[in-house]
């Protein structure tokens, strides 16, 4: 077991992952990661090929296994879908809508760390980040934003 000790907003933060080993297999979209909302499940599928990318890149399947790409990509995930979903919650006055906006800081936080991490060299950088990126999908793309998505869905019926 490794453990991720991060300086955010919020202060301190532990995260405790096991290693494990990383399938090369790809991610292929599943029926049961549909949100049935457009801007979710666009999210979603392009969070599941950063995933993807970084898996060929821990297993050897890129010739220049340059991380600083999947930096780009999530700062544009940030951008373009992140900001998006938090003017949603807005409009309908999610009830748990601060909770994850913080999720979201707290995201960025961790990127930012491991972006840190990578520009001094650290070599189990890639796969550290991939695991927390396949965390994050799990519990916040398949779980707090399907109770978003189920709530906005409510209130515009």
């Amino acid at each position: 077991m490794y453990i991720y000790v991060l300086k955010c907003q919020a202060g301190i933060i532990k995260i405790y992952l096991m290693k494990r080993p990383i399938s090369p297999d790809p991610y292929t979209w599943k029926e049961e990661y549909e949100l049935h909302n457009e801007l979710y499940d666009e999210q979603a599928r392009k969070f599941l090929e950063i995933i993807n990318r970084m898996k060929r890149m821990i297993s050897g399947g890129v010739d220049n296994p340059d991380i600083s790409d999947i930096f780009f990509q999530l700062t544009y995930y940030y951008e373009q879908y992140m900001i998006r979903e938090e003017i949603n919650m807005h409009e309908v006055a999610y009830e748990r809508e601060e909770s994850h906006r913080q999720s979201h800081r707290d995201f960025i936080d961790h990127i930012l760390a491991f972006r840190e991490g990578y520009e001094k060299g650290d070599s189990a950088i890639y796969e550290d980040m991939y695991f927390y990126l396949e965390k994050w999908f799990d519990d916040h793309m398949m779980a707090d934003d399907r109770a978003a998505v189920e709530f906005i869905s409510a209130v515009r019926e």
